[in-house]
C-alpha cells in the first residue's frame, strides 16, 4: 500500500463528505434563488436581479 493512500475508513468518509458538499451546494443555490426572489418582490432588487448568475 501506498504510504499515503486513504484506508477504507478515509474512503468511505470522502465519499460521504463530497455526497454532502454536493447536496449542501444545490441546497445553497436553491436558497440563493429564493432569497433573491423575496428581494426583487420586496423592492430591494431590480427585477433583472433574479435571474443573473451567482459569482464562484
Amino acid at each position: 500500500m501506498h504510504p499515503t493512500a486513504l484506508t477504507p475508513g478515509e474512503r468511505s468518509e470522502l465519499v460521504r463528505l463530497r455526497a454532502e458538499n454536493a447536496l449542501l451546494r444545490i441546497e445553497k443555490d436553491l436558497l440563493l434563488k429564493a432569497a433573491t426572489g423575496f428581494a426583487v418582490d420586496a423592492g430591494a432588487l431590480p427585477p433583472g436581479a433574479a435571474g443573473k448568475p451567482e459569482p464562484r
